[in-house]
């Protein structure tokens, strides 16, 4: 079970990559610039800082799932408590993409779409994968 664990922390890893990657051109994708003009100055630098949290928080995660395997399957508290913090985040993210989010506004090209659907798929594993992987710290299977 651990080996099996300990390569879907490499593909979350690479997910988390991809993701990263991806950060990059979600701003232009999505209008930032533009849109964000006609917030008041406070709001647009609110509205970057939290950017910039969400992204070193991916980033954090990428490194961890790549960098730090053994520690995350350790079975001790401290994974544990990591774990449970990556399940809350991602547990709610996929709420929000299924509940909360009005795509209506990004153009409906087939390259959004698989995205969109891409991205859906990911945030679906990392929830449930590090769901099972706060099982596994808190002593399941073993």
């Amino acid at each position: 079970m651990k080996e099996l664990l300990n390569d879907g922390l490499m593909f979350a890893g690479f997910g988390f990559t991809m993701l990263v990657i991806a950060s990059f051109w979600i701003p232009k994708i999505l209008g930032w610039k533009e849109k964000l003009l006609g917030l008041t100055p406070l709001m647009r630098e609110l509205f970057w800082t939290y950017a910039a949290y969400v992204f070193a928080s991916h980033v954090f995660f990428m490194i961890l799932t790549l960098g730090f395997r053994d520690w995350l399957l350790s079975g001790t508290p401290a994974a544990a408590v990591m774990c449970g913090f990556i399940l809350f985040w991602w547990t709610v993210r996929v709420y929000l993409q299924f509940f909360g989010f009005d795509l209506a506004e990004v153009k409906d090209t087939r390259l959004n779409r698989i995205a969109k659907h891409l991205l859906t798929l990911l945030f679906l594993y990392l929830m449930i994968f590090f769901a099972i992987l706060l099982w596994w710290n808190l002593g399941g299977a073993r």
